[in-house]
């Protein structure tokens, strides 16, 4: 648990933990549970790593020009008079012999130097007559060369467990000649939807499409569970039919405390554990965590802003988590008001926000949009991600520096 945390129950008076400690509730104890497969490096994209890859080569696997120019030996660094040009090596070509006193070779970037090479000199520094070569400003040594194995040796970690692989990991593992790679299987995941109101299409459920679209884009194999009313048993049949099969089952409505939310009661009714907490945040307040069977379950409220935030910043930690990747918490990056904000203090409150540009700093300069609430999606669809007002600000000035969440591809 972090430090400084303390984790009040949620049937004290308040009633109300912040938003960092549910985080750490739902954490508690997870570890993946994904199992490891193999998988090519061409297919590995968006794929968590299971096992650290260490390397069996050098990289570079040679001494190599960083530029184009010419390679010259410690002699023909110290030399006053012209050099005599021997050879030309270009990329992929076998270096030249060793040079003697009083040469040097004309190289490509990319190319091998000949062994005993000091320098390269870049041409723009050298002039070429013929094969004779003069150098009009000297290099020092081990200028202009990358040297054998000092980007990677042998035996050195390359890529740690628990590491998302992108295209610059791929770049990595083809140079490496790594061809395949340990990954976790993709995370199952089933997402549901619960509410009388969304049968007969009077309010179309906005929150399984959007929710869905979210866990394919941190990489989970998302399924569609449908729609189930507000029906204890019902319910209680579909999260133990979807425990079957899924290591997270997401689902949303049902949990405000209503007569009519069933989802938890429905939980231990197919025999599984629930918490029900409240959360001192805004939009999102009733959420509730637990397991069924090997299936951990995340239940978001109904309203679309407070879900979509919800599972932004509480269950793709979780989602991480459960995957194999290390699980981090939103990162908020510093952003500052372009106008003023006044709103009621006591709550953690994110509000979608677009960005406008930029101060001298280069923060975004951040514009609200909407009036805040938890059921408007017009704002939400027209922002760059989520400013976070810490729970006792009252006042936001124009200008104030704020908490930004920008919103990551797919989002």
């Amino acid at each position: 648990m972090p430090d400084g945390i303390v984790l009040r129950s949620c049937d004290e008076e308040a009633g109300l933990i912040a938003p960092e400690a549910a985080l750490a509730r739902i954490l508690a104890g997870i570890a993946p549970v994904a199992p490891v497969e193999t998988c090519a490096i061409a297919d590995c994209a968006g794929r968590i790593l299971a096992e650290p890859v260490v390397a069996q080569v050098s990289l570079p696997p040679f001494d190599a020009a960083a530029m184009d120019g010419f390679a010259l030996t410690a002699c023909g660094l110290d030399s006053g008079g012209p050099l005599r040009v021997v050879a030309r090596i270009a990329a992929g070509e076998a270096p030249c012999r060793a040079l003697r006193k009083g040469e040097a070779a004309r190289v490509l970037t990319g190319a091998p130097v000949p062994a005993g090479t000091a320098a390269v000199v870049m041409e723009e520094h050298a002039r070429l007559r013929g094969d004779r070569l003069e150098v009009l400003r000297q290099a020092e040594r081990g200028q202009n060369i990358r040297r054998r194995g000092e980007d990677v040796r042998p035996g050195m970690p390359a890529l740690p467990p628990g590491l998302r692989l992108g295209a610059r990991h791929v770049a990595l593992l083809a140079a490496l000649g790594v061809a395949q790679v340990p990954v976790r299987r993709r995370l199952r995941v089933g997402v549901l939807s619960n509410g009388n109101e969304l049968h007969g299409g009077a309010v179309r459920d906005s929150n399984r499409p959007m929710l869905l679209a979210l866990l394919r884009a941190a990489g989970a194999e998302a399924s569609d569970l449908g729609l189930v009313r507000d029906d204890a048993g019902a319910l209680a049949t579909a999260l133990r039919d979807a425990a079957a099969q899924a290591d997270l089952i997401v689902t949303s409505g049902g949990i405000s405390g209503s007569d009519a939310d069933h989802l938890a009661h429905a939980l231990r009714r197919a025999g599984g554990v629930v918490e029900t907490l409240h959360l001192a945040q805004k939009p999102g307040k009733p959420l509730a965590h637990g397991c069924l069977g090997a299936a951990r379950c995340l239940l978001l409220p109904g309203n679309p802003v407070a879900a979509f935030v919800a599972m932004t910043t509480l269950g793709l930690p979780l989602l991480s988590l459960l995957a194999g990747e290390d699980a981090r918490p939103a990162r908020l990056q510093p952003g500052v008001m372009a106008q003023g904000l006044r709103r009621r203090a006591g709550r953690c409150e994110y509000r979608p926000a677009r960005i406008l540009g930029a101060d001298a700093l280069g923060r975004p300069v951040l514009e609200p949009l909407g009036r805040g609430g938890s059921a408007s999606l017009l704002p939400l669809g027209g922002a760059d991600g989520l400013l976070r007002i810490a729970a006792e600000t009252a006042w936001l000035p124009a200008g104030a520096a704020v908490g930004f969440l920008p919103f990551p591809a797919g989002g």
